[in-house]
């Protein structure tokens, strides 16, 4: 019986001594609303691929995400639609080095209850009520700047402030990140709003109307690496620069950057 139990207590020892354990590490990614679904496909196949890593991320404005990161919170990387954000980071030694790693662009939402309408200046003269983000975000800036832009095209002064005054007397509500002015439109809370191309996948509830390029504003997503950052850190952020990591952002209309920007 003894000798039994010996037996049962090498072959223990040995399995113990012969099983892998691998402590899997976390890291912790504060991003845009607006990176939600290919971030989630990319986070999946850099999962699958590194066993020994998971990564949790923090969806959010990302001025409510830079806040956070002021007030301390714990982070590896931050992936921001705002520029002035990192820069403020980089100056105060919060990030450690970043990059430009996606691109994107506005296009006016129309939920397809209603009547369809072809271009900017047809949405500027309806009747329409708007949705906008609110300025304090990337997406509302980056919407400000592209009407702006619309209306010094207008030479008349007299006809610029009309369309401007009718214009800000149409938006019935200012949200706090892009998911918010997409779903709002879509349950019909407004006719029509402006969001990220990104957002935009071929839903029945919404049509699309295509900003021109002359009026558009391209929006440029950086990804910070914190100050505190390990090796393991520097893997992520590498791999969401990597071929394998564009090509899930192209899936979601994003617009690839190349790996030296």
């Amino acid at each position: 019986m003894a000798k039994k139990k010996i037996i049962i207590l090498i072959i223990l020892i040995i399995f113990i001594l012969t099983t892998e354990v691998t402590a899997v590490s976390t890291f912790r990614i504060m991003a845009a609303s607006s990176l939600q679904e290919p971030l989630n496909e990319i986070k999946d196949k850099f999962e699958a691929e590194s066993r020994d890593y998971s990564l949790e991320i923090n969806y959010a404005g990302s001025q409510m995400l830079f806040s956070q990161i002021k007030m301390g919170v714990d982070f590896d990387l931050f992936l921001s639609a705002n520029y002035n954000y990192l820069n403020q980071l980089s100056r105060e030694n919060i990030i450690a080095k970043e990059t430009i790693f996606a691109r994107n662009e506005l296009i006016i939402i129309i939920n397809s209850q209603n009547e369809k309408i072809n271009n900017l200046e047809q949405l500027i003269s309806s009747d329409y009520s708007l949705l906008l983000a609110d300025r304090s975000v990337p997406v509302g800036d980056y919407t400000g700047k592209m009407i702006k832009n619309f209306l010094d095209s207008i030479a008349d002064p007299k006809i610029r402030q009309k369309i401007k005054t009718d214009f800000n007397s149409s938006i019935v509500s200012r949200e706090f990140d892009v998911k918010s002015v997409l779903n709002k439109v879509k349950l019909g809370a407004a006719d029509a709003g402006i969001v990220y191309l990104s957002d935009y996948n071929d839903d029945q509830d919404l049509y699309r109307v295509k900003i021109p390029a002359k009026y558009n504003i391209e929006a440029k997503y950086y990804m910070g690496l914190s100050y505190n950052s390990t090796s393991g850190s520097e893997k992520v952020y590498n791999y969401i620069l990597s071929n394998a990591a564009q090509k899930i952002f192209s899936k979601y209309n994003f617009k690839r950057v190349k790996t030296n920007e």
